[in-house]
């Protein structure tokens, strides 16, 4: 068992972060990095952290460390649904290549189902709300809206620039699907009753609407 996992961090303003898998990952380490935060290392043993270096690193570990109560504690968010059609590994492309809808929808359902019976394990700390709930979140759907709530982010010459509200704009992933809420058209009652009731700490912690899958 590896005992070092890195984590993302900043001394100055004493926040730490965890980035969930598809949950805007590549944005919001870019900004964490223009931020000034650093990356470390955390002994999943004596639960210290050592060895700082300049620049974040791209990540999903989520572990607490000694002393963590001192700093806030900050998480990348998404939608539930959308976070799971795009973990699902579903395209527009599959969409397109068969004019069967339901052939496409049956190929989802069976992969969102064996998700939910091995649930996400980020390093054995992906349910870690029991543990400590977020200070401050990020919403993929409101990034420029929710890093203004850090305290330190609105006079940081990051934001007084322009970069920030630039950078929440760009698109900075590879993924071919369309943007937007092109996940909605995947979800029936079903498949979203199956994921709703899979990630109630997902809807009731981060204020999404249960509802939010229907057009």
């Amino acid at each position: 068992m590896n005992h070092i996992k890195p984590i993302n961090i900043s001394e100055k303003y004493k926040f730490f972060c965890w980035t969930p898998e598809r949950t805007g990952s590549t944005h919001f380490t870019s900004i964490l990095d223009k931020l000034g935060f650093q990356s470390a290392d955390l002994n999943l043993e004596t639960k210290k952290i050592s060895n700082f270096r300049t620049g974040v690193r791209h990540n999903h570990t989520c572990n607490f460390f000694e002393n963590h109560w001192d700093y806030k504690f900050l998480i990348s968010v998404r939608n539930p649904y959308s976070m799971v059609i795009s973990r699902s590994g579903i395209n527009d492309g599959d969409f397109s290549k068969h004019n069967d809808f339901s052939f496409v929808y049956q190929f989802l359902k069976s992969r969102v189902e064996n998700m939910m019976q091995n649930p996400f394990d980020v390093d054995g700390c992906c349910q870690c709300f029991h543990q400590r709930k977020p200070d401050y979140i990020i919403r993929l759907e409101h990034l420029y809206e929710d890093w203004l709530k850090l305290p330190f982010v609105l006079n940081h010459g990051f934001n007084l620039s322009g970069e920030l509200e630039t950078l929440t704009k760009i698109r900075l992933n590879n993924s071919i699907n369309e943007g937007g809420d092109y996940w909605k058209k995947y979800y029936d009652q079903s498949l979203a009753d199956l994921v709703y009731y899979n990630f109630p700490d997902s809807f009731e912690l981060f204020g999404y609407d249960k509802n939010s899958w229907k057009s």
